[in-house]
């Protein structure tokens, strides 16, 4: 439904809890805050919940797409955010939160705060905004600290959800805020991750990966601050017979075009068996997990402000029952739970390489991870980050999913 167009009004008696969520990313352009949005409409409305979403169309039909979702979408002209879209937003907002009465009106990411903040006295619904991280110190500019201040957005009424404790904890340090008002809530791993791959063998095959094969497996966008080059530089390090045996499968688009090139260029140097698969689609990756053996993703602290978050990638790969090797930053020990759902290092070659090492020669080692990586997982779903973030009821199941949502980070 396009945002030009009235909305429609339903009647609330006697239904469930009334939500309206405004993202600036939604499919078909999916990233984190993406997925975070779409399957915390899905969750909530398999709860009960009447959920709806506004989001960009960026410039694209998406109406058939949209009707398949288990809740409505109100699309409005626009793209990814751009600070020049703020008046708009702000209207946008002004226009959802007079349309129905809701109970829950929920910013899904930063570009919202503002405008949900000066639209929070037109309605008497709880106020929500999720923080993911990165943009706490992306609004640290006197600029957006000023107009933070100026539309009182973590003010009255504002319920703030961090997505792990370490970006609670970030967000308290940087924002003077109602520490009452505050809460982390994890986020849930799609129940399309648990089931429905192929075979172990089948994928080896396909693979032309021997069963005597270890397999370590990299979900993530070849970027430095994703830190490729510390997993190539820990495999160097490796005795020489331990190192060719593994195979190191790394799934992901390009970043940095000279960081990509540099980095394929020393791992072609190396004598180790690395594959570059580029980007796959979710039923790829799923099918690939089985075919691996652990999962390894070594971020690094940027400079830039950029955190990880939170690590979803970590859990989804553990729901698969794959172990993880993983550093210890930003949000990643709330994923990656330390010796119970792999090992979590330091950011260091010598450290990682410690860890690949220990993973790689120990089978029994990684099983006892694994089911540890399956259990933690498991107790994450969607439908108890939706029940915690809107009060909900849940009985603490899992929905079966036919497929999840969103591009590799």
């Amino acid at each position: 439904m396009r945002a030009d167009l009235p909305l429609r009004r339903r009647p609330i008696e006697g239904a469930g809890l009334n939500i309206l969520l405004l993202t600036s990313e939604f499919a078909p352009a999916m990233g984190g805050i993406g997925t975070y949005a779409r399957e915390i409409a899905a969750a909530a409305s398999r709860l009960g919940a009447e959920v709806t979403v506004m989001a960009p169309d960026y410039a694209q039909q998406t109406d058939e797409s949209d009707r398949a979702l288990p809740f409505e979408v109100v699309r409005f002209s626009g793209g990814l955010h751009s600070m020049r879209d703020l008046p708009r937003k702000i209207m946008l907002a002004r226009r959802g939160v007079r349309a129905r009465r809701y109970d829950v009106v929920h910013a899904a990411d930063w570009p919202f705060f503002i405008p949900v903040a000066l639209s929070r006295w037109q309605t008497q619904a709880r106020v929500l905004m999720t923080v993911h991280g990165t943009e706490i110190n992306e609004t640290q500019t006197a600029l957006k600290r000023m107009a933070i201040r100026g539309a009182g957005v973590f003010g009255p009424r504002t319920e703030v959800i961090a997505n792990s404790r370490f970006t609670e904890t970030l967000f308290r340090e940087r924002f003077a805020a109602n520490p009452g008002r505050i809460s982390a809530i994890n986020l849930g791993v799609s129940g399309f991750w648990f089931s429905g791959q192929r075979k172990r063998r089948e994928v080896r095959l396909a693979y032309r990966l021997a069963e005597d094969r270890v397999v370590m497996i990299t979900v993530a966008r070849i970027t430095r601050r994703k830190g490729h080059h510390l997993t190539l530089a820990a495999l160097s390090k490796l005795p020489d017979d331990l190192r060719k045996q593994i195979t190191w499968l790394v799934i992901g688009p390009d970043g940095e075009a000279d960081y990509v090139s540099e980095l394929k260029r020393s791992a072609a140097q190396l004598a180790c068996d690395i594959r570059f698969l580029g980007a796959q689609t979710n039923e790829e990756i799923r099918d690939i997990y089985a075919a691996s053996d652990f999962f390894c993703l070594t971020g690094l602290p940027d400079t830039s402000g950029r955190v990880e978050g939170f690590g979803l990638v970590y859990l989804e790969a553990g729901a698969a029952g794959l172990p993880s090797v993983a550093t210890e930053v930003g949000g990643v020990p709330d994923a990656v739970l330390a010796d119970e759902t792999g090992i979590l290092v330091s950011p260091s070659v010598e450290s990682i390489s410690q860890a690949i090492a220990e993973l790689a020669s120990d089978r029994g080692l990684r099983a006892i991870l694994a089911a540890g990586a399956s259990v933690h997982a498991g107790a994450l779903s969607w439908e108890r980050c939706a029940a915690t973030t809107y009060g909900l009821p849940y009985a603490g199941k899992r929905a079966a999913a036919d497929r999840a949502v969103g591009l590799t980070a």
